[in-house]
């Protein structure tokens, strides 16, 4: 989930070219409606989506999906503090946005 339709395209495809089968979704409510009956091994979730923040949908999407990991990807600084409070909160995994193959990474890591 990201509001940035540019970086869903490139993470999508980097993550479709690694083997995933990829969906995406721009906000909170497109991305709660399309998680429903899909089977998820993962979620990337933004912080910053657009005037939402994506950190509300923590506790929705661990409701709707109960132990699917959700890898918070963000350009926001964060303190560790923060960091702390996300992974609490549900986050598997929290990383400053990157390369994709960080990305990838983090999610091989996450699905095997």
């Amino acid at each position: 989930m990201d509001d940035e339709g540019d970086w869903r395209f490139v993470a999508g495809t980097c993550l479709q070219d690694a083997g995933y089968e990829v969906l995406t979704a721009q906000g909170a409510a497109e991305a709660l409606r399309r998680i429903e009956g899909v089977k998820l091994d993962a979620i990337v979730l933004d912080v910053n989506l657009g005037g939402e923040n994506g950190l509300s949908l923590l506790e929705p999407l661990k409701q709707h999906r109960p132990g699917v990991p959700i890898i918070i990807y963000t350009g926001l600084d964060h303190d560790a503090e923060a960091i702390q409070t996300m992974l609490k909160h549900g986050a598997r995994q929290y990383l400053r946005k990157g390369t994709m193959g960080e990305l990838c990474n983090a999610i091989q890591t996450i699905v095997n």
